[in-house]
């Protein structure tokens, strides 16, 4: 089916694995924290934008209180969405501590007294059923079936063995847990690992508050294993909770799990770029990695450098080598640190980011293995960036259109309403939508009704911020010979809830309006990519577009969305395009990502089919217009936990 013309992150926890009481039903959407309730989502409910029926709930909290929100169905995959008393929304699909599961939970402290409103719903278009909801204490969490488990002390520098078995650490979901705690230091860093022979680990670090990783596999072993590993480094002094449990349900057996310090093997105490060879932006030189250099306490040869750096500058440092696999730490002037092994498929390290702090910055040269080595070169730059890091995220202005029903003008849509849905919630989840964004759907999304409203949202966004304008929905053409800029003699057009079609170049007028620092243009719609010559045209402009503008995009049915490049788009901005985990998405990074995206859906069938107004066939493919903006311009703040968080190497 042609057209002519989404997580998010949560502040996740530790979470209870028990069986939860038995559910009551609640009259007036009211929950109390301790108690479990019955719902039912049904025909008769409530849809929202992306045609998810859902239900309103309610929970009131006091400052500082840590609470935790579940929900299971047996007859829908669940979505939770959360709105806290300061605004904050978090969202969940997957509850992100149990595997294959298709419950939520969103577990959180509370930033004042008042209430959260709750919306429990389905992950997928017109899902219904029973369905559980919950509202737990996070002090009280129960791990084990029928009581609660007691917490297991670990210390750092400890390895401890357990085991698995009958029923004293089953949990709801039928997969055995347990849980340990241990006391950290802020800047601390730790490597934490649990490893079976007996049945597939997984593990989850959490320090009750603003801080959380998970992980199922160890990335740092040469082949595949049923191990598990995370490095971190803490962000507070306080107590931290591990849980380990296993990958699928019901697997027992025996496990080691360890409390580490990190594998830099450096001291608590150690002065940051003590024996360090002091080095400046620019400078780029061959060295030799072997037994006469310093080793880290795992085995690895290491030469550390040292750099002065400025807040907001944007920085790249190349660390090669063809005698050996290369791993990079970065340490900044506070002590976090990042580990970065290889870039794509080769053996080399790279690190780009803009730094977040004046100071000192240390560099480790290091191996992946333990005692490998050999020549490497070493390259300390100032990136190409463009756009310097602040202490908060680049805000986004959008606009961001999806008409799925048009009200009987043309034929309907499948899913492209909640294309552009999902992509202004994906912002919001993000924290970087302003409030001044606006969302356009169906017959809300009159031609009238988008100009009134891209010229309100284009008029604030200013020099710092990133102006968005996303389409999903028809896309037509027309004859126009007069227009000597169309080398086929067409125009391309949007058509909107009202039937009346957008001009590619009353669009490109209407850009001329907009003074951001950078603006995206974002349009899955057949014949798209004929807008690309008409709107890009400015500087500090940037357009995707779904197909080449003789050619028509397809429904991506797959992932119940309206279109590919909307899919891919959304899940690209929203963190999955940062390829060097620097928690900023780069145009080069998006575009990278869309491609690999694009080139994926050809992989065992004959691609994205697509054909001409003439019946001709071809397969649609992605068209790309950076204009002015360069591969390194960024453009998307991440998160701060995106980009510094870091699971395994």
């Amino acid at each position: 089916m042609t057209k002519n013309f989404w997580i998010g992150m949560t502040a996740a926890l530790m979470a209870s694995t028990a069986i939860a009481p038995v559910a009551v039903q609640a009259q007036d959407g009211t929950m109390t924290a301790g108690r479990s309730y019955q719902g039912e989502l049904g025909s008769g409910d409530a849809s929202d934008g992306d045609k998810q029926k859902y239900d309103e709930w309610s929970v009131r909290g006091s400052a500082g209180e840590r609470l935790s929100i579940t929900m299971a169905s047996d007859a829908f995959d669940t979505q939770l969405r959360a709105t806290l008393p300061d605004g904050t929304v978090l969202s969940n699909d997957d509850d992100p501590w149990t595997a294959e599961d298709t419950d939520s939970r969103i577990d959180f402290t509370m930033p004042s007294d008042g209430e959260v409103r709750v919306r429990a719903s389905s992950y997928r278009a017109q899902g219904t059923g029973d369905y559980t909801i919950r509202v737990v204490p996070s002090e009280q969490l129960q791990v084990a079936q029928g009581g609660e488990a007691p917490s297991r002390a670990i210390e750092v520098g400890q390895q401890l063995t357990a085991h698995f078995e009958g029923e004293a650490t089953l949990g709801r979901n039928g997969h055995h847990a347990q849980r340990y705690v241990f006391s950290g230091r802020a800047g601390q860093r730790v490597d934490i690992r649990a490893g079976s022979t007996d049945f597939d680990t997984r593990i989850a670090l959490s320090n009750g508050e603003d801080f959380s990783v998970a992980n199922d596999d160890d990335a740092t072993a040469s082949d595949a294993t049923l191990n598990s590993r995370i490095l971190a480094t803490l962000p507070a002094d306080g107590e931290y909770s591990l849980l380990v449990t296993s990958y699928s349900p019901g697997e027992t057996g025996a496990y080691e799990v360890s409390v580490l310090p990190n594998r830099s093997g450096t001291a608590d105490t150690e002065v940051q770029g003590a024996g360090a060879t002091r080095i400046a932006l620019g400078n780029a030189f061959n060295e030799a990695l072997g037994k006469n250099d310093d080793a880290l306490a795992s085995g690895e040869f290491v030469d550390r450098y040292t750099f002065q750096g400025r807040r907001g500058q944007p920085v790249t440092v190349d660390y090669s080598s063809e005698d050996f696999d290369t791993y990079l730490i970065v340490r900044s002037p506070s002590g976090v640190q990042v580990d970065i092994d290889d870039t794509g498929e080769s053996l080399n390290s790279r690190y780009e980011t803009v730094l977040e702090e004046d100071g000192l910055y240390t560099v480790l040269a290091t191996s992946y293995a333990p005692g490998a080595g050999g020549y490497y070169r070493l390259a300390l730059e100032e990136g190409t960036t463009r756009i310097p890091a602040n202490a908060q995220q680049r805000r986004v202005f959008a606009i961001s259109v999806g008409v799925a029903d048009y009200g009987g003008n043309t034929s309907n849509l499948t899913d492209t309403d909640t294309d552009a849905s999902k992509l202004f919630t994906r912002l919001e989840e993000l924290g970087v939508l302003h409030p001044a964004s606006i969302l356009l759907t169906n017959q809300e999304a009159t031609l009238p009704e988008f100009r009134r409203a891209f010229a309100e949202v284009a008029r604030q966004a200013g020099p710092d911020d990133v102006f968005l304008f996303f389409f999903s929905g028809h896309g037509t053409q027309e004859d126009d010979p007069t227009d000597t800029a169309e080398l086929d003699g067409r125009d391309e057009q949007l058509v909107f809830g009202d039937g009346e079609e957008l001009l590619d170049d009353e669009l490109a007028q209407m850009f001329g309006q907009v003074r951001a620092g950078t603006s995206m243009v974002v349009l899955d719609a057949c014949f798209s990519g004929g807008f690309e010559r008409d709107v890009i045209t400015r500087p500090n402009m940037m357009g995707l577009f779904s197909s080449e503008e003789d050619l028509t995009s397809l429904v991506a049915s797959e992932f119940s969305a309206g279109g590919y490049l909307a899919r891919f788009f959304s899940d690209g901005i929203g963190g999955r395009a940062d390829d060097n985990d620097d928690g900023n998405v780069t145009a080069g990074e998006l575009v990278s990502y869309l491609r690999y995206r694009f080139r994926e859906q050809c992989e065992g069938r004959n691609c994205i089919e697509a054909e001409t107004g003439d019946a001709q066939r071809n397969h649609q493919e992605l068209v790309v217009q950076r204009g002015s903006i360069e591969v390194d311009d960024i453009v998307m703040t991440l998160p701060r936990q995106y980009g510094l968080l870091r699971t395994s190497r």
